[in-house]
């Protein structure tokens, strides 16, 4: 496995950031794939930052690939990116949805193996590790999964015309959420190390801001959670927002191992 199959938007270490910049992985929601960050990889506006969007199997540039069975292969994917990076460059992980769950399972393997942790952990938009599962999609019929997605936020209702596309959204969207199912269902949350930034919509319904609060839980550093206007997918609408926690994130925590 090739490291750019992995990050097919990674940037050389030497970027406009500076040989003092700081890797931000990205880690997409149920469904979906490393374009979702394209443009935070694309864009020079958050000096100091590298933002590098996670490719998983099954979806995006590696669309040929089987889909993953479970959080463990997941991980073991996102360890080979982090292993290809210079072992003191510092780093972050930001997960939205399911990609905090993966965030924060990473984090927990590399606390395992004795590794370089990131200086913060960043989720949006997702229950704690261990919470119940909010809408169990995975297991209902098109329709019902296709309704459920919708009403979420993160899919517009046009693209059901689009039959074609649709084919190809259910089959990987309905694998994450029974991967993300059976996760939320079996694991048992530790205390990591290092600092949590958690960020929630006021009005998402999935992972509400009751939720956002548990993550505090899970973390011995620093905690700080942020509350922002919308719906699931609030971070695409609240783009400057977002990036300004995560640029505190990178600057408050310097010392933090990674």
């Amino acid at each position: 496995m090739t490291r750019n199959r992995w990050t097919p938007w990674d940037s050389d270490p030497v970027t406009d950031g500076g040989m003092g910049a700081v890797r931000v992985y990205c880690l997409p929601h149920a469904g979906g794939s490393a374009g979702s960050y394209l443009a935070w990889a694309r864009s020079r506006q958050v000096p100091g930052l590298d933002f590098v969007p996670v490719e998983l199997p099954g979806r995006g540039t590696r669309m040929a690939e089987p889909l993953p069975a479970s959080m463990e292969e997941v991980v073991d994917g996102v360890l080979s990116v982090l292993e290809a990076r210079p072992e003191r460059e510092p780093f972050l992980l930001f997960g939205h949805s399911m990609g905090a769950q993966i965030a924060y399972e990473t984090t927990r393997r590399l606390v395992a193996g004795g590794r370089p942790l990131p200086r913060t952990l960043v989720v949006s938009g997702c229950r704690p590790p261990g919470s119940p599962v909010a809408m169990p999609l995975h297991d209902r019929d098109d329709d019902e999964l296709l309704k459920g997605i919708v009403e979420l936020g993160g899919t517009p209702a046009e693209i059901l015309e689009h039959r074609e596309l649709l084919a190809m959204l259910l089959p990987v969207m309905r694998a994450d959420l029974g991967l993300l199912s059976r996760y939320m269902e079996a694991v048992r949350p530790t205390v990591l190390p290092c600092p949590v930034v958690a960020l929630g919509g006021d009005g998402d319904r999935l992972s509400g801001p009751e939720w956002i609060d548990g993550w505090r839980s899970v973390t011995a550093g620093g905690f700080r959670r942020r509350i922002l206007p919308g719906d699931h997918f609030f971070l695409h609408d609240e783009v400057d927002a977002v990036m300004e926690e995560i640029v505190g994130a990178a600057e408050e925590h310097a010392g933090a191992a990674g």
